[in-house]
């Protein structure tokens, strides 16, 4: 197994990766993330992410972790605050779309992608946290400035 670092905007064969077991790393801006823009009280800081081809029940797949720090808006009290994202997700990787519905035939549940020899990383990474996002962002609870909190 191999790691490396990948640029930005880099794309891969994610079939081909899943089987490798090959791992990149590396980091985006959240200010090169477009579709995150309206949804954050700022665009600073970074994404770091680690992706890995994995066998998972003997499927290939990817395997993503991801670490954040962003600035959202608390829904309670309008106020900007910092938010620690952790996402580590697992997602086989199928030859094509018959395939898939097979898989999800069996399990409704899964999260899986059919193989792309063009997969763009970055996408992938905005992706999961777009969907690792809370639908009501908020402070911890006792830690917003409305009283009575």
């Amino acid at each position: 197994m191999s790691a490396r670092t990948t640029p930005a905007l880099a794309a891969l064969d994610n079939l081909r990766f899943a089987r490798s077991g090959e791992t990149v790393t590396g980091e985006y801006p959240v200010s090169g993330l477009p579709r995150l823009a309206d949804m954050l009280a700022s665009e600073e800081g970074v994404v770091s992410y680690r992706l890995s081809g994995v066998l998972v029940t003997g499927r290939p797949a990817l395997k993503l972790v991801l670490d954040a720090t962003l600035r959202l808006v608390c829904q309670r009290c309008l106020e900007p605050f910092d938010y620690r994202l952790h996402v580590d997700n697992v997602m086989p990787v199928a030859r094509d779309e018959r395939e898939l519905v097979q898989w999800e035939r069996e399990d409704p549940l899964l999260d899986a992608q059919v193989a792309d020899p063009r997969m763009d990383v970055r996408t992938l990474v905005e992706d999961e946290i777009l969907l690792g996002l809370p639908i009501m962002p908020r402070h911890p609870d006792g830690a917003c400035g409305l009283a009575g909190d």
